[in-house]
């Protein structure tokens, strides 16, 4: 039997009960040529769904800590595997994702989906085509980008942007959690300070995209840059080494760090701490934005490019 391969399709819900949490799903396409070279014949799914259904999990994301509800019923039906089950909503993931649903729908989108499935028999003829999958497990997704075919906020003008603003405010008028209208506010908040042409900055560790101006800014201490100043001289002296070794263990580190970058006393001498994990991010990673033709950009400092369709990749779940 060949490995378990995670496959993305794009697809429709076809179904939301509100009341029950029940969704169906179609989550692979029958007779459709797939990112891998694999065609799923007409069924191909069924041993699988009569024999093994009661082992399907349904996961977010494929994380296996992250149980959504029960499959409760899976069928081949106008050439899709359709998978139906009822999210717990008991659960706060449960009830963050049925809202996700209910949202997308609204706005004519729907969330992308995912199985992992084993190939367990091919045709003879033609190895392209298989006969007989056997399916282990089938994902709502929300993690942007991670397939091609996967659903992407797609910020290019500025009526995007204004849509998916839009859809935030919806969003926030909704039943989420707490935890994922925080997130949302904080989505809606950099969108906005992108726009303005705020002094945006990517933390190189989390990824998390935040405005530089709203975290205290500290400065390098006077002996670091005392110390980096004189360096060109040690070296002139041929007495780098010894030097160096003077320096207590974690100035020496910071001052090696600095040197090694290449990058000037200037560049580096102001730095905020990043809001997630605490990384030092310096002022030269202020990031230029270009916000939609039409939009008022106010002058500041940039270095380096990121669009808005750039930014939109980066945003909290």
């Amino acid at each position: 039997m060949e490995e378990l391969k995670i496959k993305t399709y794009r697809t429709k819900t076809s179904d939301v009960d509100e009341i029950k949490g029940i969704v169906s799903v179609a989550v692979n396409g029958i007779g459709i040529k797939d990112a891998d070279g694999d065609i799923s014949d007409k069924g191909s799914f069924n041993k699988t769904l009569k024999e093994n259904f009661s082992r399907v999990k349904w996961f977010l994301n494929h994380d296996k800590t992250k149980l959504l509800g029960c499959p409760i019923e899976g069928k081949e039906e106008n050439n899709n595997l359709v998978m139906t089950g009822r999210l717990n909503l008991k659960k706060e993931i449960g009830r963050d994702i049925l809202e996700d649903y209910k949202l997308y729908a609204e706005y004519g989108k729907t969330l992308e989906h995912s199985i992992g499935v084993k190939a367990v028999k091919r045709d003879e003829s033609d190895k392209s085509i298989v006969k007989e999958w056997s399916l282990w497990e089938y994902s709502t997704l929300t993690n942007w980008g991670a397939n091609p075919n996967t659903y992407l906020i797609d910020i290019k003008e500025e009526k995007d942007i204004n849509y998916h603003v839009k859809m935030i405010e919806k969003a926030l008028g909704m039943r989420y959690s707490d935890e994922r209208l925080k997130s949302l506010e904080y989505n809606l908040e950099i969108i906005k300070k992108a726009v303005m042409g705020n002094n945006m900055v990517k933390c190189g560790h989390c990824g998390l995209i935040f405005d530089y101006d709203s975290v205290p800014e500290e400065t390098l201490e006077s002996q670091i840059i005392d110390t980096v100043g004189d360096y060109v001289r040690w070296e002139t002296e041929g007495i780098v080494s010894q030097e160096i070794r003077k320096l207590r263990p974690e100035i020496q580190e910071r001052v090696l760090n600095i040197i090694e970058s290449k990058k000037s006393i200037d560049d580096l001498s102001s730095y905020v701490h990043c809001p997630k994990c605490y990384t030092r991010i310096y002022r030269s990673s202020i990031i230029s934005v270009e916000p939609p033709e039409g939009t008022q950009q106010k002058q500041s400092r940039h270095t380096g490019t990121l669009g808005l369709k750039d930014i939109s990749k980066y945003l909290t779940d």
